[in-house]
């Protein structure tokens, strides 16, 4: 019966299910962070992902059992979710307490958000339609905008949020460190968008008034949010961008350096700016690192990094007991209480940094998976920058991935001094999606897997 009531769902019912789904997500997820108190802003937030999770593997057993999804042998990526989500739920099983692998600290990522991150990663794949992919962006850009417009009034001090950190920006993503992640990925879409315009181009001319200007306006509002979250590790994703826009412009032989002189000029002088204003304090943070270095006497130094250096040496200390199959999801923080104790170490439950945490809770084989869905979406995502055709009627998606492939670049390269958060992560694995998507054909009677 249920089946038969699954057949009757068109392709075209699927696809707005998807999209509708995605953009309601993308919208109502900051939202606990705004209107909770604090005790169940990290609740609501998780049980919203738990939901939406329940929504898109409903969705997708539609997609399977009308074969618009095909499994191929050939679908690395799949292979590597799978694989991943086979490993998660050993290192489950493994956990010292399982109710917090299953389902994370009041805002922590347990097993069923990792699952969901990776269900949100197939939806956005499943896009067919390249003007719910187009729309998907634009809402991503809009929805972003108002999260760094909101970060400027924060760190400025125009209007104060209840927040833990009184003059940085963190609403509503929590934390500064978590806030500077998502400036880079909407960073990283705007320096996309600024790269590949041409006035010619659906994607990035919809509008007469929709030109490159607006793109570079975008990016500047992403630098702002940068520099509003208050952390010097945030421009180490900025950095990475920069350089891969410069090797874009040599390699491909464009050669329009002008524009990514613009970019630099713009930067430095928001820097100037929001310098002035908080009376030097920008640009002591993005000199801290140097000057904890110099301190310290050397890169390695405890304090280095806000205290990084100590907590990736103390992780790194774990990997000979937990190096093959980890210590569990979200076990480091009991694991790092008992190994080290309060009194001869800082407390830490994450090893801000993204891989190497994913090594110590979940073993080496679930990072060696990661890295290689990672080089995945790399690998065809930088080739696609020298494709001088485009097979007809997929340049919208080439254009999205392109424009995806920036932040996707920003936001790994930033994760080696951050980590995964349910205020971000749903972002990021969206972008991947598409990033993913615009790699694929969009004639496909199946979307191969």
């Amino acid at each position: 019966m249920i089946v038969k009531k699954m057949k009757k769902i068109s392709s075209e019912q699927s696809q707005k299910m998807i999209f509708y789904g995605l953009a309601v997500l993308m919208l109502l997820l900051p939202i606990p962070q705004l209107v909770l108190p604090v005790l169940y802003k990290g609740i609501a937030q998780v049980t919203i992902l738990r939901l939406f999770l329940i929504y898109f593997c409903a969705i997708f057993a539609v997609e399977i059992v009308n074969k618009r999804v095909s499994f191929s042998k050939k679908a690395l990526v799949s292979i590597c979710l799978l694989g991943l989500i086979l490993i998660g739920i050993g290192a489950v099983m493994i956990s010292e307490d399982w109710m917090r692998a299953l389902y994370g600290m009041r805002s922590g990522e347990g097993w069923f958000s990792i699952v969901a991150y990776y269900i949100i990663f197939y939806m956005t794949t499943l896009l067919r339609k390249e003007k719910y992919c187009q729309i998907l962006l634009y809402l991503f850009l809009g929805f972003g905008s108002i999260i760094a417009i909101l970060g400027i009034l924060q760190f400025t001090g125009i209007y104060e949020f209840e927040a833990r950190f009184p003059g940085m920006a963190c609403t509503p993503m929590q934390n500064p460190n978590f806030y500077g992640a998502f400036a880079v990925l909407f960073t990283g879409v705007g320096l996309g968008g600024y790269y590949i315009y041409n006035e010619n181009s659906e994607i990035t001319h919809p509008y007469s008034w929709w030109n490159r200007w607006v793109w570079y306006g975008l990016v500047l509002l992403g630098y702002s949010s940068c520099i509003c979250a208050d952390s010097s590790l945030v421009y180490v994703g900025l950095l990475m961008m920069f350089l891969l826009y410069l090797f874009l412009e040599i390699v491909t032989k464009r050669r329009k350096f002008l524009s990514f002189v613009w970019l630099i000029i713009g930067l430095a002088v928001l820097i100037f700016m929001f310098n002035c204003f908080q009376n030097g304090t920008v640009i002591q943070e993005i000199a801290s690192v140097g000057n904890q270095i110099k301190e310290e006497g050397s890169v390695f130094g405890d304090r280095v990094g806000s205290s990084r250096m100590l907590i990736w040496k103390q992780t790194v200390a774990l990997l000979p007991k937990y190096g093959w199959f980890g210590c569990g999801i979200e076990q480091l923080g009991i694991v790092s209480l008992n190994t080290y104790g309060i009194e001869n170490s800082i407390h830490f439950d994450k090893a801000h940094n993204e891989y190497l945490n994913l090594w110590v809770t979940e073993g080496i084989f679930a990072l060696l998976l990661y890295l290689i869905f990672l080089f995945a979406l790399f690998l065809p995502g930088l080739v696609g920058f020298f494709k001088k055709k485009v097979p007809a009627g997929s340049e919208v998606h080439e254009e999205l991935s392109k424009i995806a492939f920036f932040a996707f670049f920003g936001y790994i390269a930033q994760a080696f001094f951050n980590i995964s958060v349910v205020q971000v992560a749903p972002y990021f694995w969206m972008i991947c999606g598409l990033l993913y998507r615009g790699k694929r054909s969009i004639d496909e009677e199946a979307v191969d897997c």
